[in-house]
């Protein structure tokens, strides 16, 4: 398994709900609110690219989400 933390960029006012709907996802190991250019992070892991697409694609349907940005953990 893999982690990936994904950064979500939310409408104001919207990120205490989009933490609660992020938390319900499968795979979702943590999620919290942060400071910054970004208003959530949510750490995930994952066993394909495939999965890790499709939870970032679940997490950018969610009210209040503007955008996300995705870092992929390397294995050197």
């Amino acid at each position: 398994m893999r982690l990936s933390c994904i950064m979500i960029h939310c409408k104001p006012g919207t990120h205490g709900d989009v933490v609660k709907e992020i938390k319900k996802m499968y795979g979702i190991k943590r999620v919290f609110e942060v400071l910054g250019a970004f208003d959530v992070v949510a750490e995930y892991e994952f066993s394909s690219l495939e999965k890790l697409g499709m939870a970032v694609y679940n997490i950018a349907k969610l009210p209040g989400v503007i955008a996300s940005e995705t870092l992929i953990e390397t294995i050197l």
